[in-house]
């Protein structure tokens, strides 16, 4: 019966675990986007000041 509750454990701590991990991970790529974001912009922003005016 005590390795039925320890399988039963195991089996627990594994599925939490296939869960919360791509979580974080999504978490993580989510913040780093939005923290990047606003780089992308400022670059769009300078190369639109410095374009050659069309004729």
């Amino acid at each position: 019966m005590r390795a039925l509750k320890i399988v039963a454990v195991a089996l627990g701590v594994t599925l939490a675990a296939l869960i919360i991990i791509p979580l974080i991970v999504l978490a993580g790529l989510f913040v780093w986007l939005k923290l990047t974001e606003d780089a992308d912009e400022e670059a769009l922003e300078l190369d639109q000041e410095g374009a050659l005016p069309s004729v």
